[in-house]
């Protein structure tokens, strides 16, 4: 069973989950979304794994994310995956570590072993002959990229949005070494191996395709053969949630990565929208039988979003396949609730579960608390209003 437990990190107060297919956390600003999403993503990282087996720093990548001031006196971590049997634990302000059944002092050189073998194969993936004398220069040209893929965690940041805006000129940025995080860092070279991989690459709610033919390299409008854009000539939305896709269906086509960790996917998106990014992520989740996908929002557009997925899976189950439910909502997009967890973070119960255990949906209360929320101040605000057409 994979789990992860969390007490007193930065704003994560306590978690202690099984790790499931889908994963949802939704809260306000400040209570530990992203904290989570990060610390997820360091714990899977295979490299990350050998500084802590050899005590070479292991607090560089939580510099790095931006969280190493987050621990506490009081800080506990707990970490399991199936995945190389790997078992993490931080307390009293230590690291300890076991792999496949080796101890902390004997498991540096399996990880070693992992590295070498991560390295090799994406170099091939990239059409690198091992044996070229060279070969060194190509490693050091493909550093981001082959850092990321070192991860079990594929990490798609905030800030991407970023991206839009620098990705035309990376080349002299990275001459200029103006600093920017890793992390957009590793992203962008994600997404500039995606580039390479896809000659053409369909989003059609966004009215979209990214076009690589003859070398072409741009943003072309469906239904406009004459219009080409840059990518950050794009909408605020099309530069979030392109690459976004792109990296994702990259990396799953090359099965480079077992966990998936994307903040915010919703980002400068209208709610309908917002539905067919989700529907996306959904069958990548679907398709990768032993993967995991853990999504951060600020969005009950998602949650409820994610409720026509789940329903649409329930009533399959439930009375068969039939046109009329295919119709609205394709089979790849629908997910079993079996496999999803969905929690809100804050407040006097910090992690809690806002599935209905009875209906197997994200609980339609939540939902109406949240709408309500703002409801109960128009309502208020419209009494006030009528009175004034009154008088």
């Amino acid at each position: 069973m994979d789990r992860i437990k969390i007490h007193n990190f930065g704003p994560i107060k306590d978690i202690d989950i099984e790790l499931s297919k889908l994963m949802v956390f939704i809260g306000p600003q400040g209570v530990g979304k992203s904290t989570f999403a990060k610390l997820l993503t360091i714990l899977s990282d295979v490299y990350w794994w050998a500084n802590v087996c050899s005590n070479q720093n292991p607090m560089s990548e939580f510099k790095k994310m931006g969280i190493v001031n987050y621990f506490t006196s009081d800080t506990i971590i707990e970490y399991h995956r199936k995945y190389c049997d790997v078992n993490v634990t931080y307390r009293h302000g230590n690291f300890d570590i076991t792999i496949d059944g080796r101890t902390k002092d004997k498991a540096y050189d399996f990880c070693r072993q992992l590295i070498d073998i991560s390295t090799s194969d994406n170099l091939v993936s990239l059409g690198y002959d091992l044996n070229d004398p060279q070969i060194d220069k190509s490693i050091n040209a493909n550093r981001d990229f082959l850092r990321a893929n070192l991860r079990c965690a594929c990490y798609i940041p905030a800030e991407r949005n970023l991206a839009g805006a620098i990705s035309s000129s990376l080349a002299s940025i990275v001459l200029s070494k103006i600093p920017l995080p890793n992390t957009l860092m590793e992203y962008l070279s994600m997404f500039e191996r995606a580039k390479n991989h896809f000659p053409s690459y369909e989003a059609s709610f966004l009215g979209v395709e990214y076009d690589n033919s003859n070398g072409l390299n741009c943003i072309s409008v469906l239904g406009d053969n004459e219009k080409h854009l840059s990518l950050e000539e794009c909408s605020s939305g099309i530069q979030s949630a392109l690459p976004m896709l792109m990296i994702t269906d990259f990396a799953c086509e090359k099965k480079s990565f077992d966990t998936y960790v994307i903040e915010e996917p919703e980002q400068n998106l209208f709610p309908t929208n917002q539905r067919e990014v989700l529907n996306k992520l959904i069958s990548i989740a679907n398709s990768n039988e032993y993967s995991y996908m853990v999504i951060t929002t600020h969005s009950p557009y998602l949650l409820s979003a994610l409720n026509v997925s789940l329903l649409a899976d329930k009533l399959f189950k439930d009375v068969g396949s039939t046109d009329e439910v295919d119709s609205i909502v394709a089979p790849q997009f629908r997910i079993d609730s079996n496999t999803v967890s969905v929690f809100s973070l804050g407040g006097d119960t910090y992690c809690k579960s806002i599935k209905d255990s009875t209906t197997g949906l994200v609980s339609v209360n939540y939902l109406d608390v949240v709408s309500d929320a703002i409801g109960s101040d128009f309502n208020k605000l419209y009494q006030l209003y009528l009175k004034t057409l009154h008088k």
